[in-house]
């Protein structure tokens, strides 16, 4: 009596199938799980640190730029009233009086800045002389000096400098 042999290439046993059992997939899930709860608060850390880094850039080139201006202006700072009018002194071509004009020979100073910088955290580009929801940045005529603005609690949540950076309302 002649033998016949059965050869199955590739499995070891007929019967058994490729694929993950039920167990191997939940422990997967699991995992990955475990990761992404551990990773997804970094990125909205990651985010308000993004927006605290641009507002103090902001304020940087803001207050060297005037700066520049007090220094170009007979030892005169920009006026609040000047800065509403959409930072027309910064962002225009101006004389030594700081009066706004075009190129002609007299308006042969600035502009300070291209555009108007937004505060991240209020989304607003509006300067007053004291810190309020919705304001942008606060302007100190006297001093030249500007602050952005945001609320006390955001603040305090950032570690942010109330001191030299931001006024609180």
């Amino acid at each position: 009596m002649k033998r016949t042999t059965l050869s199955f290439v590739g499995r070891a046993n007929p019967r058994s199938r490729g694929g993950f059992t039920l167990v191997e997939i939940l422990i997967v899930v699991v995992i990955l799980g475990i990761l992404a709860a551990m990773v997804v608060p970094q990125f909205a850390n990651a985010s308000q640190s993004a927006q605290t880094s641009s507002m103090k850039s902001s304020l940087q080139v803001i207050r060297s730029q005037i700066e520049l201006y007090h220094a170009q202006h007979n030892s005169q700072y920009p006026t609040l009233a000047d800065l509403n009018a959409a930072w027309n002194v910064l962002t225009s071509r101006t004389d030594v009086a700081g009066n706004v004009g075009a190129v002609d020979g007299v308006h042969d100073l600035g502009p300070y800045i291209k555009k108007m910088p937004i505060n991240p955290f209020e989304a607003s580009e509006s300067v007053a002389d004291t810190a309020a929801a919705g304001v942008g940045w606060v302007y100190v005529e006297a001093t030249g000096r500007v602050y952005g603005v945001m609320s006390a609690a955001m603040a305090a949540d950032l570690d942010v400098d109330t001191v030299n950076t931001v006024q609180t309302y």
